[in-house]
């Protein structure tokens, strides 16, 4: 008889040290064969320390930070890190530089979020080496095109976006990081009929779909795991004081799981939308994401030979 198979399974936690280093540590913790970061893992912003003489000086959560050693400058980068955000260090010229040209700032931001990226790996490679316990981590739609190959590069952490891979000598894993559109204009975005189309070239590549674990960054449509405030020009719309909800996930993502039925769909994307739905014989979830927070939410799936075994939401 086939021995359990035990993931973890996160998503979006958006630059969060704090989180990326729970999900690491979550291998040992829970005793899983694998674990899962479904895509949106990189932030996008920087927090400047300006290095004037013999201190550093920067803008952080709303307060202002001195920095007279460079332990103290460390200790503030580490902070920065672990609250998902970036720390640069710049002269003033610099500062003023970035501040007035868009283009070189973009550049500089794409370089600090690669050299972060490149450091988790290092830390996963540190940590997970010779353990037994895989990681796979895969962009999502707000993550950037240089993150895959930084992924790529590793000899621990594995990346199989718009591919599969085999779980269990029975169980494959298809991967999915792109979204249907959004009002963000983000990165890796496709309409309904590409993204379908997309989805299900990679799924053309598993032996047997209804054995197959599906992990797609965007949650299938109008199955309460998709639910995010209703936005207008722009801004929350609220009725009586409360947020109006609606549903934003993909109606592709919702068609291949209902032709294909897989044993389980893992999703993230929608923060606010912690939760499971049965389609037909496919348990979705979507674990939700608290990075802000520093909390780490995600779900432990367990199977047994090709059958769903139990699953439990879960958070650090």
């Amino acid at each position: 008889m086939s021995a359990p198979y035990k993931l973890f399974y996160a998503s979006d936690i958006h630059g969060s040290e704090k989180c990326f280093l729970k999900f690491i540590n979550a291998g040992k913790f829970y005793k899983v064969n694998a674990l899962i970061l479904g895509g949106d893992i990189t932030g996008k912003m920087v927090v400047p320390l300006i290095h004037k003489g013999g201190r550093w000086e920067a803008r952080f959560l709303g307060r202002d930070f001195v920095a007279e050693s460079a332990a103290e400058r460390a200790e503030i980068e580490k902070n920065v890190r672990l609250n998902g955000f970036y720390p640069v260090i710049l002269t003033p010229e610099e500062h003023k530089h970035f501040t007035d040209n868009e283009t070189a700032r973009t550049e500089m931001i794409d370089r600090v979020v690669l050299a972060a990226m490149k450091r988790w790996i290092g830390i996963a490679e540190e940590r997970l080496r010779g353990t037994g316990i895989r990681c796979f981590i895969n962009a999502g739609n707000d993550d950037d095109g240089y993150i895959d190959e930084a992924l790529r590069q590793s000899d621990v952490v594995e990346n199989h976006d718009g591919d599969v891979t085999d779980l269990t000598e029975n169980v494959q894993m298809a991967v999915c990081g792109y979204s249907n559109t959004t009002p963000f204009d983000s990165p890796r975005e496709m309409t309904e009929p590409t993204l379908e189309a997309h989805i299900e070239g990679i799924l053309a590549k598993l032996k047997n779909p209804r054995d197959a674990v599906f992990t797609l960054h965007v949650p299938p449509y109008n199955t309460g795991i998709d639910a995010a405030p209703l936005l207008r020009d722009g801004a929350v719309v609220t009725e009586g004081g409360h947020t109006v909800m609606t549903a934003v996930g993909s109606t592709a993502v919702r068609n291949v799981i209902e032709r294909h039925q897989p044993m389980v769909a893992l999703h993230g994307h929608i923060h606010e939308s912690r939760g499971t739905k049965q389609i037909g014989r496919t348990l979705c979830i979507n674990p939700g994401s608290e990075y802000s927070e520093g909390v780490l939410r995600g779900v432990l799936v367990t199977f047994k030979g090709t059958k769903l075994a139990g699953h439990q939401l879960v958070q650090a």
